[in-house]
């Protein structure tokens, strides 16, 4: 049985995908680090102390995707720029859904956030899986 469930979760990338949430989650812990000390320790503008908050996350992202969550045996000249598109992509999806699902539909805003925030990182994970470092192996 313990080897049926090792090979179901080898077939279908589960610890890649387990490996993703990892980075997902350090990215994000990052952001919200950089922005919050940026803005209160720093006190630099809100909307600036986000995007730095950002511009770190994003850095955690590439980086874990490339080394831990696909580990990419590419040069950086290849997946970076793909990974960058990934995430202009990710952030269209999430501002392009969020603002449907409230203005075409009514959506509550919580029930939107918690949408975006399943949806975007689903689409980025495929588009990261099957393109940006879709040579990878595992």
């Amino acid at each position: 049985m313990k080897t049926m469930v090792l090979n179901i979760i080898e077939r279908f990338g589960l610890f890649r995908v387990m490996r993703y949430g990892l980075v997902g989650i350090c990215a994000a812990s990052a952001h919200a680090g950089m922005a919050f000390l940026a803005h209160r320790q720093f006190h630099l503008d809100p909307t600036i102390s986000n995007f730095a908050g950002f511009l770190s996350g994003a850095v955690i992202s590439y980086l874990g995707s490339y080394y831990f969550t696909f580990k990419s045996t590419e040069g950086h000249g290849r997946s970076l720029p793909r990974f960058a598109l990934v995430w202009l992509i990710g952030i269209a999806i999430n501002i392009g859904l969020f603002k449907t699902l409230l203005t075409a539909f009514n959506v509550p805003f919580g029930l939107n956030v918690f949408i975006a925030i399943v949806v975007t990182p689903i689409a980025q994970y495929l588009m990261l899986r099957f393109w940006a470092f879709k040579d990878s192996v595992d």
